[in-house]
């Protein structure tokens, strides 16, 4: 009983509490920081199918922006944005495996809308936060 409760402790420790509850619950492959020109915020990758989070912000000048952020079980990508370029849409997907031949590594970033999407593994989130943010509740909500 004395092991358990340290394996358990530990696992905590280590940010994986989720898991020693619920070994039913998948860990996501890595997290997505957002990161916009008022506030900032983590995306998990979804451990199944693809999710899609529309954001919508008023940029300090004004302007209405709204970027369409699609996330995969590998990686995350821009599939839509207001800005007139679209370099952010261009710039394809980051996936775990990808991000060291990417001119921009684990980067997108949409310039004229002020948003930066940057993806990391649980490892690295973890020596980011000290912890793994939340999963969100699977209440059909964006965060």
């Amino acid at each position: 009983m004395k092991k358990i409760a340290c394996m358990i402790a530990l696992m905590m420790a280590l940010g994986l509490g989720a898991l020693a509850e619920d070994a039913q619950t998948p860990m996501p492959a890595g997290y997505v920081l957002v990161t916009t020109a008022t506030q900032s915020g983590w995306l998990p990758l979804p451990t199944e199918g693809d999710s899609i989070f529309p954001l919508s912000q008023v940029l300090p000048d004004g302007t209405q922006a709204l970027n369409v952020i699609h996330l995969t079980p590998d990686g995350v990508y821009m599939e839509d944005s207001t800005c007139k370029n679209h370099d952010c849409v261009g710039e394809g997907e980051v996936t775990l495996e990808n991000i060291p031949e990417r001119v921009l590594g684990n980067l997108i970033i949409c310039l004229p809308n002020q948003v930066v999407l940057q993806l990391y593994t649980p490892e690295e989130t973890m020596a980011i936060l000290g912890e793994l943010p939340e999963l969100p509740e699977e209440d059909g909500q964006n965060p």
